[in-house]
């Protein structure tokens, strides 16, 4: 029932901005700077890891129209876990969607390095740390913002980190965090 819950949490995140409204025209908007508060390891919460995580980002500028993508911009993203569990870094690109003058959703894609565990073979650390495999992983993020304000927004975020068999073997159980965040637009 849990996993149902929390598949169902994605889905209501993730389905706007696929579903709803057009692929966000190139807008003339400058960088953006985000602090997120999330928790650490949803999927797992009674086995593995725990703690709040802190994440850092910051996007830039549109870099221009891809036909039936929109305007992707890049973004560098950086998270600390309040346990000393993973941490993580990330670069990619982020595409939105404008659904009404103060609601857009996002859709983020990218490459990430973590200081985790990849493939212990003691049962200790495999029942209290995250097996993932492979330092390299992919990063997917979903978010819903609510602009307040022209600077300011507000916001959920959901991200798994995974080496999806792709660039990685192995153990694969990926990390999910899920929260809160403030944009601030410059």
């Amino acid at each position: 029932m849990r996993l149902l819950f929390r598949a169902a949490s994605v889905a209501a995140i993730a389905l706007p901005c696929f579903a709803l409204g057009g692929i966000a025209e190139a807008q003339t908007r400058g960088p953006e700077a985000r602090v997120a508060i999330m928790q650490h390891d949803v999927l797992h919460p009674d086995t593995e890891e725990s703690g709040v995580d802190i994440e850092l980002q910051l996007i830039g500028s549109p870099l221009g129209h891809i036909p039936l993508l929109g305007t992707p911009r890049p973004y560098v993203s950086a998270s600390g876990n309040s346990d000393g569990e993973t941490n993580f870094a990330s670069v990619g690109l982020a595409f939105d969607r404008r659904f009404t003058d103060r609601l857009t959703g996002e859709i983020q894609f990218g490459y990430a390095v973590h200081d985790g565990d990849l493939d212990s073979t003691d049962a200790e650390t495999q029942s209290a740390r995250l097996q993932l495999g492979s330092r390299d992983l992919f990063r997917t993020a979903f978010g819903l913002d609510y602009r307040v304000s022209e600077h300011w927004a507000v916001g959920v975020q959901w991200d798994h980190l995974s080496h999806g068999q792709i660039i990685g073997d192995g153990y694969n159980q990926g990390i999910d965090a899920a929260g809160v965040r403030v944009s601030r637009r410059f």
